[in-house]
């Protein structure tokens, strides 16, 4: 059995090349031999992205999200669960969606992955035509993006600011908030393109018109 640090060295190896089965390799022998560790999470999540985008295997995706989603890492569960969910509702098991995507959006302290559990809850209840439930979810999202647009400002974390704020924009628009959509997108754009880079600050610059 390999030591974790030698797979580690390996998958940094390997990590910025295009030899994708190269990258699984080694993600799946740490799954495999140190199934245990948070290096594992990681691994199962990534594995899931390759099943689902670059081999097509939808069923394999959905195992891999669902193994990681049952552990207790602080990111790599969220992300995987987020994912989980989104997959079930592809798959047309809309309420075994929505459960899996509450238990990230329903939290008392929000994270990227709460945002975007609850923007695509939000979408499902669109398509539903449940206009109590998208009240609900867009309302809790608002909330969330507003205590992480206070977090942001705390820790003086200019990028995540012009994120949320971005964020939040998009979230009073939905909500036919133009005017605080507006205050959002401007206090975003004035943080400029060296902090926010030019994907965001595009992103942000065409909302903001």
């Amino acid at each position: 059995m390999a030591e974790l640090e030698t797979l580690l060295e390996e998958l940094e190896a390997v990590e910025h090349s295009t030899d994708y089965d190269a990258l699984r390799r080694v993600r799946e022998q740490i799954i495999e031999e140190h199934g245990d560790s948070e290096h594992a999470v990681e691994a199962l999540y990534k594995v899931g992205l390759d099943s689902l985008f670059r081999r097509r295997e939808f069923e394999e995706a959905v195992e891999a999200f669902g193994r990681a989603a049952t552990r207790k890492h602080p990111y790599w569960s969220a992300a995987s669960r987020t994912s989980l969910g989104i997959c079930l509702y592809h798959q047309g098991k809309k309420q075994k969606a929505i459960f899996e995507l509450r238990k990230v959006g329903n939290v008392e302290s929000p994270s990227e992955h709460s945002i975007t559990a609850l923007t695509f809850m939000e979408t499902i209840f669109l398509n539903e035509g449940n206009s109590e439930e998208v009240g609900r979810t867009r309302n809790e999202r608002i909330n969330q993006l507003t205590l992480l647009i206070k977090q942001a400002r705390e820790d003086e974390d200019s990028f995540l600011l012009g994120q949320y704020l971005y964020a939040y924009g998009i979230a009073q628009l939905d909500a036919e908030e133009p005017e605080a959509a507006r205050v959002a997108f401007g206090e975003a754009e004035s943080l400029g393109v060296e902090i926010l880079g030019d994907e965001l600050y595009q992103a942000v610059a065409a909302a903001n018109q």
